[in-house]
């Protein structure tokens, strides 16, 4: 071979290999920018459902037929106004959540979705509830109970004392919900070290040192994970498997103690057509048909339209209320509208100030 034939041959074997690292970077590149919207898109939704579990807990907390009832130790009358209030919230939002009440030392009162277990004590399954008992502050956050789950909880104080707690109740069915039309698949994990007080967990699929949580997960991403490990996924956040990109990020408890991690699988092939949009990656997340809806959803009213706050709570409140009640409410809220000028009612309304967003952050 003459001498300016081995130099081309070297030539290509350079240009091959500067291509081959060149689009290995640009992939790598392109993944963690993936990686970076669709933890993003994570974190907004998980802030809505903390968001939307406070909202409920707390207008149920205000309900005084349920702290009459529990200062009168009436159980079954908890029980039907907790149940006549899902049943409201699902009619007008399509909401589905459970809702309980605790009383002052933590024993269920009333369930909504099962209260054949009245009476079962929860001290050893919810360290949590001491500290808010403590600081009596409301709470919203992931905890390792007797399942995985989302928990907004406020205490119920009458006469400065605790006479007992609100909660709603989250799983994950909503979360998975939510991205499944971006044909994303979740896998939740709660560490192992929780099972003893996740009990209803204990005959869940395993994956290394951590149990899945989700009842949705998809079985062939557990079996893949499993075959993995999780230490590699832990430590670099991101996996490449033979058909699926695997995105990871921590679920941390009230206390900031890391109690498991969410998992999101991406096909390759929509991966490739991410990539085919790649100036629009983010556009595609964020102008996708239920992001727009939430984003006229999650508008609010500046307070200083209202000329009292009871004005904004019977607004919310006439949407939502039990048919028995609303004639009493609209009766309340007609009174107070007529303080209004034309103007301030259309505002009211329409909640026409587009530019305030909720950005507040629950812990």
């Amino acid at each position: 071979m003459k001498l300016y034939q081995k130099y081309l041959l070297l030539l290509l074997v350079v240009l091959v290999v500067a291509i081959i690292v060149f689009n290995a970077k640009s992939e790598e590149l392109f993944i963690k920018r993936v990686d970076n919207v669709l933890i993003n898109l994570l974190n907004k939704q998980l802030e809505r459902e903390k968001s939307e579990a406070f909202a409920f807990a707390l207008a149920l907390a205000q309900n005084e037929s349920l702290q009459a009832s529990i200062k009168n130790d009436d159980s079954e009358k908890a029980f039907k106004i907790i149940q006549q209030y899902m049943e409201t919230l699902n009619a007008f939002s399509g909401t589905q959540v459970r809702t309980q009440i605790l009383s002052e030392d933590f024993i269920i009162f009333a369930r909504s979705w099962d209260n054949s277990v009245s009476g079962l004590p929860l001290e050893q399954y919810r360290p949590d509830l001491l500290i808010i008992e403590k600081n009596r502050k409301p709470r919203v956050s992931f905890e390792a109970a007797r399942r995985l789950v989302l928990i907004a909880t406020i205490p119920i104080i009458a006469e400065d004392k605790v006479i007992g707690f609100v909660e709603v109740i989250k799983l994950f069915d909503g979360l998975d919900k939510f991205f499944k039309p971006y044909e994303i698949d979740l896998i939740v994990l709660l560490e192992e070290k929780f099972e003893d007080q996740s009990v209803l967990l204990r005959d869940y699929d395993r994956i290394d040192d951590c149990i899945v949580a989700n009842e949705g997960a998809n079985i062939h991403h557990v079996k893949h994970l499993r075959k993995l490990g999780l230490s590699r996924l832990r430590d670099e956040g991101v996996h490449q498997g033979p058909q699926h990109v695997y995105f990871s990020q921590v679920i941390n408890n009230g206390e900031g103690m890391r109690i498991g991690s969410f998992i999101l699988a991406l096909s390759k092939k929509k991966m490739d057509i991410f990539k085919a949009f790649e100036e629009e990656l983010e556009t595609l997340f964020t102008y996708a048909r239920k992001d727009l809806y939430y984003a006229v959803k999650d508008r609010i009213t500046p307070k200083g339209l209202y000329k009292d706050v009871q004005d904004k709570d019977l607004l919310r409140l006439k949407d939502s209320v039990h048919p028995e009640d609303r004639p009493e409410v609209l009766k309340a809220l007609q009174k107070r509208l007529e303080e209004y000028s034309k103007e301030e009612l259309i505002s009211l309304l329409l909640e026409i100030d587009t530019h305030a967003q909720i950005r507040g952050k629950i812990e």
